[in-house]
């Protein structure tokens, strides 16, 4: 019923899932093998000793930390909201209306997460953070700002139902679109004004830590979307044996010995967003698409996994035009393959993070 009621069917997305998980099976394989011989090393155990403890993140859905270079001091002392509402100026999607609308400090009491709202479908979109000057708080207001300007930009004359995102993957997009410029060389030169040589060096470990992160986070939506199908399909199972054997399966974690408990329902989306996850992936993967096609086709640049939009006015008018527009008048397959030329497609993201 939640896939039906949002326009998607376990057929297309297990389709789409399937074809993520061919192109990734050997990257990810190798990727896998590189991160538990340096996790080995840190905890002085044998790789086939680690656990799902050892990974960091308890359902390794983020990549450990393996990097050498300290992002936060590119934004210390530097004001986050200035710096994107620049960037948004810049490309022709202004925010200051967002901004100054918007809770965007913490203090006592005060909800921890970040989100952007519409309020009113005509033009009152805020959004809620408590900024504090690093990469991580930079990274979170261009995304929560890419759904502010998806939603500031659908046409005010349609109907008030359809006056929304095509779909919730699609300002997922968006925003992911947007928050990847943070770990872009180009626009940290242009944006936060480090130096040339600064800029090479991020270059090399900014492209290797997002193909990290990359194929990290989708075998673990593989877990969520297969879990939550096979769940359904069968709900007297063995659950907690199927969480583990698809950790296993599509992230090569090896489960703890004697488990038997419901880890699954630690996660809090299969219980409050019930056949949501896969979204995020779906979001991950259009995201690519996009910025293959503004790269080759709007900015005329042959490597999509290094665009940078900044002070790209045509980039803020192709989105505006294409995608923010119609609103919920397209469905989403509609709308990507009206914008691109293409149906969603997960060959765009394996060329930005697999080849």
């Amino acid at each position: 019923m939640s896939l039906i009621s949002s326009e998607q069917s376990a057929g297309e997305i297990t389709a789409i899932f399937d074809e993520l998980k061919t192109l990734t099976d050997e990257p990810y394989k190798k990727l896998k093998s590189e991160i538990d011989a340096k996790l080995s090393k840190k905890y002085g155990i044998l790789p086939g000793d680690l656990r799902p403890w050892h990974y960091e993140d308890r359902f390794f859905q983020e990549a450990p930390n393996t990097g050498t270079i300290d992002m936060d001091k590119y934004f210390k002392g530097k004001s986050i909201e200035k710096l994107a509402g620049v960037f948004y100026n810049g490309i022709g999607l202004p925010v200051d209306e967002i901004l100054k609308k918007s809770d965007l400090y913490g203090r006592e009491g005060k909800y921890q997460h970040a989100f952007s709202t519409d309020i009113d479908r005509l033009g009152d979109v805020r959004t809620m953070q408590s900024i504090v000057d690093n990469k991580n708080w930079m990274s979170t207001m261009l995304h929560e700002l890419g759904h502010g300007v998806y939603s500031l930009n659908v046409r005010r004359d349609l109907p008030f139902i359809l006056r929304i995102e095509s779909h919730i993957f699609t300002t997922e997009a968006i925003a992911m679109l947007m928050e990847r410029q943070v770990n872009n060389a180009d626009w940290l030169v242009e944006m936060a004004g480090i130096s040339q040589k600064e800029k090479e060096i991020i270059r090399k470990e900014g492209r290797e830590n997002r193909r990290m992160q990359a194929l990290i986070f989708s075998r673990w939506t593989q877990v969520m979307m297969r879990f939550e199908k096979s769940m359904y399909e069968n709900p007297d199972q063995n659950l907690n044996k199927l969480w583990w054997d698809l950790v296993e399966e599509y992230q090569m974690i090896t489960p703890p010995e004697g488990r038997n408990a419901p880890d699954w329902a630690a996660k809090i989306h299969l219980s409050q967003s019930p056949a949501y996850y896969h979204n995020y992936e779906l979001g991950e993967l259009m995201a690519s698409q996009l910025q293959s096609y503004i790269a080759k086709n709007i900015l005329n640049q042959e490597d999509a996994s290094e665009v940078c939009f900044a002070n790209r006015p045509e980039v803020g008018r192709f989105l505006r035009e294409k995608i923010f527009s119609p609103g919920a008048e397209l469905r989403w397959d509609v709308l990507i393959e009206k914008a691109t030329g293409e149906s969603l497609s997960s060959k765009y993201f394996a060329e930005e993070y697999v080849k």
